[in-house]
């Protein structure tokens, strides 16, 4: 299936592993114009290469910490430059570590609020008028079920995706009218870093091997498997497409 990607100009956020990376490589084996970008350069070349051995495709990186405005502005500004525009943006983002509410700090709410909520919203605001402007582009928010599903091992992570789901119902009804969708994809539990650390946790917790806290984890998920970054790529890069 052609999915009308060929040409277009890709941005994405936390891409030098994870889910961010699996949908850049997505979008490269497309045909588009993929920019990644994270905080780690070594991560973003080590990704690059990957992606390049995958599809045969060349991506641009640079280096950004979504955290900072000025970082952000640059990041659009020097994709801009190099590609001419900017037509997708998936805007991916670390969720923040699980941590009982007792020892949230007001410092952990502000961390969290910069490196998922604000982050997202900052990107979007650079992108956004230019899209506008052409009258096409896509806006893929990677949010997470637990802004759905509220876990009390994760409430940071509950509150900032609720938030971001908030946030692109609203986005998705402002970029309407040009032409610019606005969507998120919540992921569950996914064979990513992140999920490694949690069964991790969850065997040291109940004094089990990994493995055994892996099936726990696995046994409340309708698959009774964890998801594959692969297939969350797959869903971002239909959203991105002409086809969506």
């Amino acid at each position: 299936m052609d999915m009308g990607l060929r040409g277009k100009v890709a941005l994405v956020t936390a891409a030098s592993r994870g889910l961010g990376r699996a949908a850049a490589q997505e979008l490269a084996a497309e045909g588009a114009e993929v920019v990644i970008s994270s905080r780690s350069e070594e991560g973003l070349a080590a990704a690059a290469a990957a992606i390049r051995e995958a599809t045969g495709a060349e991506v641009a990186r640079i280096a950004a910490n979504c955290t900072d405005l000025g970082d952000v502005q640059r990041l659009v500004s020097e994709s801009t430059k190099r590609f001419g525009r900017i037509d997708i943006l998936v805007n991916n983002s670390p969720g923040p570590p699980a941590t009982p509410f007792e020892a949230l700090t007001d410092d952990a709410w502000r961390e969290a609020v910069e490196y998922k909520l604000l982050a997202q919203t900052r990107c979007a605001r650079e992108v956004m008028p230019g899209m506008m402007e052409r009258r096409w582009g896509r806006i893929i928010n990677l949010v997470g079920t637990h802004g759905r599903q509220p876990h009390a091992y994760a409430i940071t992570a509950g509150v900032m995706n609720a938030g971001l789901l908030n946030f692109t119902k609203a986005l998705a009804e402002a970029g309407a009218p040009a032409n610019v969708l606005v969507n998120a994809v919540n992921p569950g539990p996914i064979e990513t870093e992140r999920m490694v650390n949690l069964t991790r946790r969850k065997s040291e917790e109940l004094n089990i091997s990994e493995k055994e806290a892996k099936k726990i984890l696995s046994e409340k998920i309708l698959l009774k498997r964890f998801g594959e970054v692969e297939e969350v790529a797959a869903a971002v890069a239909f959203l991105a497409s002409q086809r969506a």
